[in-house]
């Protein structure tokens, strides 16, 4: 299994993800193979601005978060 990023383009009216070589040839893909892939699109923030304001102090956000590695 290989973890790939890649930007589909408009071919005719379908869409095309190329997969390097290299990333085909660590999985052993050549033609006429039948491949599973799952797509998740990434979601991109644009205009995220602002601050994050709340009440307690960072020290207790921190002890917070490290909870749950002890």
């Amino acid at each position: 299994m290989i973890d790939l990023h890649a930007r589909a383009k408009r071919v005719g009216n379908s869409w095309a993800i190329i997969i390097p070589k290299e990333k085909a040839d660590a999985v052993g893909i050549s033609a006429e193979k039948d491949l599973h892939i799952e797509i998740e699109v990434i979601k991109k923030l644009f205009g995220l601005k602002g601050t994050f304001k709340t009440k307690k102090s960072t020290g207790q956000l921190m002890e917070e978060i490290d909870e749950g590695w002890k």
